[in-house]
């Protein structure tokens, strides 16, 4: 009897332990092992952390091109910190996960942290498209986010290709008057202000340096050579800037009216109308001060003096007026004014002809705009039609006898501008409604440099005659090589 419990005890046991066996070895096909689990979180860790393929990317900054590692993240190019500090000049450090940037006079702080989307300048919170990523010991950044946040800027072209970065801003505002110096640089006049400004434009790093805040200065006719601005001061003193340094020396110590400032080839002379009333034309000497009268005739409002590169002949513009009278008491009620005659022309002047006088060229009725002496003794001028406000203006060429013809007509002239060596630009509206600058030369052969849509108000041809400077809209732009390159925004 105790033998058959047993027994049964035994076979009961046994089915005990063979079902929780299999109990077990069900919960084990059922939960993986720890190895499996393992190789399961090492995959998807992997998964996670994409390595992302890093490339040199060469950037201009500054002008100078430099080498950034960068990494593309869903499309957008994210560049390494370190690398885009040292081409921006900032320090970088790292504090509890935290990388700040500075500049070297920490007038502008920018913070991120890898992996987010928000990021702090100077305490505003900002928000990155794409958030930073670490990687190899480096962090990659968006590019025009940062270069912003210390005050730079990156300028595109097309496809938004990034084509440089400043770290400092181009300068911004309206502009007038244009000029190259010796070195290539432009000068410019920005007229937005209080008063004018006067900078010169780096078209190589886009910089800007202030030559002037005064107003006078703003006005100056710059040197055949580029080194030398000459302008009136407030006491109608004769100044010279020397365009390298910024220095100012005034000439001689004659306070009388002084107008429409022209250089000799030599840069050694300044020609001016001399006068209240305009009634003469001087120059004065550079190294001694003294001022040389050329014609001292008493016919009043001269205007726009020129002179040959030989300095033998000069051309400028009398603007008469109307002639008032009266009966023979004088008496308001008779008066009238007599516009026979009246309106603006041209004479010309020998200075190598001892005695001589002034010749009339033109006495056409029409209106005589940016005179210019070319090679050779003849003179041309703009001509804008006094009567009709719907012609065109054209570029007028007149020999030296006094005889008049088109030099160029296919364009609604707006301005021209003759180089000190002769080269004359033409601007003006194209029948299609766009603005042309277009080189001309003393037979009527054109060759276009620019076209826009957009409005030109001056023009400057660099003194080895490669490169174009143009005022648009305002915004000074140079044409070199057949590229356009906006210095200012």
């Amino acid at each position: 009897m105790r033998n058959s419990k047993l027994m049964t005890i035994m076979v009961a046991t046994t089915l005990v332990t063979t079902a929780l066996a299999a109990g077990t070895a069900g919960a084990a096909s059922a939960k993986p092992t720890s190895q499996a689990v393992n190789k399961a979180v090492n995959k998807a860790v992997v998964k996670k952390a994409v390595a992302y393929k890093v490339v040199d990317s060469s950037i201009n900054v500054n002008g100078s091109n430099v080498i950034l590692k960068s990494i593309l993240v869903n499309q957008t190019p994210l560049y390494a910190v370190n690398d885009l500090a040292k081409a921006l000049k900032v320090s970088a450090t790292l504090s509890k996960g935290t990388i700040t940037l500075k500049d070297a006079n920490s007038v502008h702080t920018v913070n991120i942290q890898p992996q987010s989307l928000k990021y702090l300048v100077n305490s505003a919170n900002l928000t990155f498209k794409t958030a930073p990523i670490a990687q190899d010991g480096r962090t990659y950044v968006e590019l025009g986010a940062i270069v912003e946040a210390i005050g730079g800027e990156v300028i595109t072209g097309q496809a938004d290709k990034v084509n440089r970065i400043l770290t400092v801003k181009r300068l911004s505002g309206s502009f007038d008057t244009l000029h190259w110096d010796a070195t290539g640089n432009i000068v410019v006049t920005k007229e937005d202000g209080e008063t004018a400004q006067l900078y010169k434009l780096n078209k190589t790093t886009y910089g800007s340096e202030l030559l002037s805040t005064s107003a006078s200065e703003g006005s100056i006719t710059v040197s055949p050579n580029g080194q030398l601005g000459a302008f009136i001061d407030d006491n109608n003193l004769l100044s010279i800037l020397t365009i390298s340094s910024g220095q100012v020396q005034i000439v001689g110590s004659d306070t009388s009216v002084k107008t429409d400032l022209r250089w000799s080839a030599d840069n050694k002379k300044v020609y001016f109308i001399q006068g209240d009333k305009q009634e003469k034309i001087s120059y004065i000497s550079l190294d001694t001060g003294k001022i040389t009268q050329v014609l001292a005739d008493k016919v009043e409002n001269k205007s726009d003096v020129r002179v040959s590169s030989d300095e033998t002949k000069i051309v400028y513009i009398v603007n008469i007026t109307g002639v008032a009278k009266t009966d023979k008491e004088g008496t308001e009620e008779s008066l009238t004014i007599d516009y026979t005659g009246a309106g603006a022309q041209l004479y010309s002047l020998d200075l190598a002809t001892k005695d001589a006088k002034p010749v009339q060229l033109t006495n056409s009725n029409d209106n005589k705009l940016y005179p210019a002496l070319l090679s050779g003794g003849n003179t041309l001028y703009m001509s804008a039609d006094a009567d009709n406000t719907t012609a065109t203006n054209v570029i007028k060429l007149v020999t030296a006898d006094g005889k008049s013809q088109d030099l160029v007509s296919n364009i609604d002239v707006t301005f021209e501008d003759v180089s000190y060596d002769g080269i004359i630009i033409v601007v003006g509206i194209a029948k299609d409604g766009s603005m042309k600058v277009i080189k001309v030369d003393a037979n009527g052969t054109q060759v276009e440099l620019f076209s826009t849509k957009n409005d030109i108000s001056e023009v400057a041809l660099s003194p080895d005659g490669t490169q174009l400077a143009v005022i648009s809209d305002g915004k000074v732009i140079v044409i070199t090589n057949g590229q356009q390159i906006q210095l200012t925004q």
